[in-house]
């Protein structure tokens, strides 16, 4: 049964997957650190400059995000954009945002959101490389979707930096009706975040169409050297 739910977009995300994640991503990347706050209902992943960070609830519930993703001026600055998951967001989607900011983590914080058409097309090139289609859908709003219909992801024009509503780029596991689960981007989010991300769900996609279930590796971009440390004691 759970290879049937998982080619159908069904399969059931657990908690402890994305517990996986926040460790294995920590054990790659030492200029990442574990910060615990005065509650245990969320842990942090804050870059050693202190300008990006990702955060995982623990216990999130359903309608509440299971990370969130932030990008500073300086440790002390305005927050540039913002991202967030939700509780079933594939681990693959979480990851190739993770590892898009371990990879650009010394640029991000420079980075111009997505404006213009040269831009957006740029951040969403995997998915017009893997076949999907774009189309107006409502005032403002430009829906992505495959073939099949089973995700898309939707385009707020009319959001900008001003406003920064979360909703700017809506990632989803989408049928006609209801949401299998979402990742939003803000409106000043760069390029380079959204086509990581869009990519990782373009070959999660492909791979749901083709009836698999086994989990295909995150192409992710060039990672930064990693100092030898010894495993650190958490």
């Amino acid at each position: 049964m759970k290879n049937q739910d998982a080619a159908s977009g069904n399969a059931t995300v657990r908690s402890d997957d994305h517990e996986a994640l926040l460790d294995t991503f920590l054990d790659d990347h030492a200029e990442w650190q574990r910060w615990r706050t005065w509650s245990d209902e969320t842990t942090h992943a804050v870059h050693e400059s202190l300008c990006l960070r990702a955060e995982l609830v623990h216990e999130s519930g359903s309608y509440m995000p299971k990370w969130r993703f932030a990008v500073y001026t300086s440790p002390v600055g305005v927050r540039l954009w913002h991202a967030a998951t939700s509780p079933t967001t594939p681990p693959g989607i979480v990851e190739a945002l993770l590892r898009s900011l371990a990879a650009h983590a010394d640029k991000y914080p420079d980075m111009d959101g997505v404006d213009g058409d040269e831009a957006r097309a740029e951040a969403t090139r995997p998915l017009a490389g893997s076949g999907w289609t774009s189309a107006p859908e409502a005032p403002g709003w430009v829906r992505w979707k495959p073939a099949n219909g089973t995700f898309f992801l939707r385009h707020h024009q009319l959001a900008d930096s001003s406003t920064d509503r979360p909703e700017a780029w809506v990632l989803s596991g989408l049928d006609q009706h209801s949401a299998r689960w979402t990742i939003t981007l803000s409106a000043s989010a760069p390029a380079t975040a959204l086509a990581d991300v869009t990519e990782a769900a373009a070959d999660l996609e492909a791979l749901l169409r083709c009836g698999t279930a086994t989990p295909s590796p995150v192409r992710t971009p060039p990672q930064p050297p990693t100092p030898h440390h010894n495993r650190r004691t958490r």
